[in-house]
């Protein structure tokens, strides 16, 4: 008896069940977004052999010093992910800071926090405000 009750639920219930699934996938929005993920456009600037890169980092252990002071700074501050991993070249003394950054403010405070080191000559700041 219990078991032709269960059935009979389960026939009953069945095309209601594949109604609401069917309405569901169909209202669902796609996980995958329609952006192109490529930054090809961005990058080619770097083909530029007047592009300072991080390949270009001079292994000197003075400028190999300030760039590792710069890293460390920005992973301890509060900065976004975007802010953390920007480029920072240094090449006798001259610093360059490539990327881009979540606002002005962020901008404006690793300027700020590059600024106040010791040891660096010059500072070519090109962040850029996303």
């Amino acid at each position: 008896m219990k078991k032709q009750m269960i059935l009979a639920a389960g026939l009953i219930l069945t095309p209601y069940l594949a109604s609401v699934a069917t309405e569901s996938a169909a209202t669902e929005k796609p996980m995958v977004q329609d952006v192109d993920a490529s930054n090809t456009g961005i990058n080619k600037r770097d083909r530029d052999d007047k592009t300072l890169t991080p390949m270009d980092q001079m292994n000197n252990p003075s400028d190999l010093k300030i760039t590792q002071e710069i890293r460390q700074a920005l992973m301890k501050d509060e900065f976004s992910m975007d802010a953390k991993n920007i480029k920072v070249i240094t090449r006798n003394g001259m610093v360059t800071l490539r990327g881009p950054v979540e606002t002005a403010a962020e901008l404006e405070k690793i300027s700020a926090l590059v600024k106040a080191m010791p040891g660096i000559k010059s500072i070519d700041n090109q962040l850029q405000v996303k």
